[in-house]
């Protein structure tokens, strides 16, 4: 707040038992100023001039937008590294960052159940948006069941899917490198319609990456090409579309969906499953506490890899050809 410092708001503030002179009021003025000013103020700072101010959710689509608009575009990624996207839960600030955006790139079907709120309250005047899922067929939550109560099982799954915000299905598409490109195209042709002075920029940086992410899926054609093993169990079905491009077989989950506890029966038929498919790794999520995977894994006498759905954590970071290829080692080590 202009003309005051922290130090000398603390001098204005009433004593206990001051009553509420013109000092309290003043008090109480000025302290609301000044956090609405850190509000605004720390939400980020103006887009340098004439870059197109761009809003991701996820780090692997914050990725894509930095690579599409290069020096055209300034990125703010929304969850931070480490973070869940499905239990996410937006800061105020976080939400004034988003609306100051030009381009806003969020997944859809339910990763982020906030975003709907954020761009009701932003309005559509003059904001691109890129529903990055929306026109995929999507798969569901809950694929494949490993216990003969499978289709009870199934069906109680969608009914909680449904009530947690992800009745539209699997949402994690941008694990598929073929999918990855046709969010990139979606992308691609928020910022022409955004910044259409620059479109054979975003054209050019759009032809790059595609090749980029061709090449990706060619390198897992060609390892997958080398696996002896199809069956995998991991922490929730995030490599779902992964796993149905590259041929892979998922045996089961820990937890359908992040935060839910998995049954002590579910848990006796995935250690029976393991055995019957001779697993030899069970994968965790960086994001998400790994006890319940380090338990099962110990039970059934089996290693535990780290498959990382969104990034941000070393070596690869905020890159996603890094992060796939991670992710494509610890499947090598897995199923080789």
């Amino acid at each position: 707040m202009p003309g005051y410092t922290l130090k000398q708001l603390r001098c204005l503030r009433p004593r206990p038992g001051g009553g509420a002179g013109l000092g309290g009021w003043l008090w109480r003025a000025c302290m609301a100023c000044w956090c609405l000013t850190l509000l605004v103020g720390t939400a980020g700072a103006a887009a340098p001039t004439g870059k197109l101010l761009v809003a991701a959710t996820i780090l692997p689509l914050g990725d894509f937008c930095q690579h599409l608009g290069g020096d055209l575009v300034q990125v703010q990624v929304l969850i931070p590294p480490g973070a869940s996207p499905h239990v996410f839960e937006p800061a105020p600030s976080v939400m004034a960052r988003a609306s100051r955006a030009r381009v806003f790139v969020y997944i859809g079907a339910g990763l982020e159940p906030w975003a709907t709120k954020l761009l009701r309250a932003r309005g559509p005047e003059d904001l691109v948006v890129v529903e990055a899922a929306h026109g995929v067929p999507l798969l569901g939550m809950a694929a494949h069941h490993h216990d003969e109560g499978g289709a009870k099982a199934h069906h109680e799954a969608e009914k909680a899917e449904a009530h947690e915000g992800h009745s539209a299905g699997n949402p994690h598409i941008w694990l598929d490198p073929v999918l990855a490109q046709e969010i990139c195209r979606q992308i691609a042709g928020a910022f022409m319609q955004a910044d259409p002075g620059h479109r054979a920029q975003y054209e050019a940086n759009l032809r790059e990456y595609l090749a980029a992410l061709a090449a990706l899926d060619q390198e897992i054609k060609t390892h997958a090409q080398s696996w002896r093993l199809r069956d995998y169990v991991t922490f929730h079905p995030a490599f779902s579309y992964f796993a149905r491009r590259y041929g892979l077989h998922e045996v089961g989950t820990i937890e359908a969906a992040p935060g839910r506890e998995p049954t002590p029966r579910h848990l006796r038929d995935l250690l029976a499953a393991i055995r019957r498919t001779q697993i030899k790794v069970v994968f965790a999520e960086p994001q998400l506490n790994p006890r319940v995977a380090e338990v099962i894994a110990q039970e059934a006498g089996v290693r535990v890899l780290r498959l990382d759905p969104v990034g941000g954590m070393p070596p690869y970071g905020s890159d996603y050809l890094k992060l796939m290829r991670y992710n494509l080692a610890m499947l090598d080590q897995a199923l080789k």
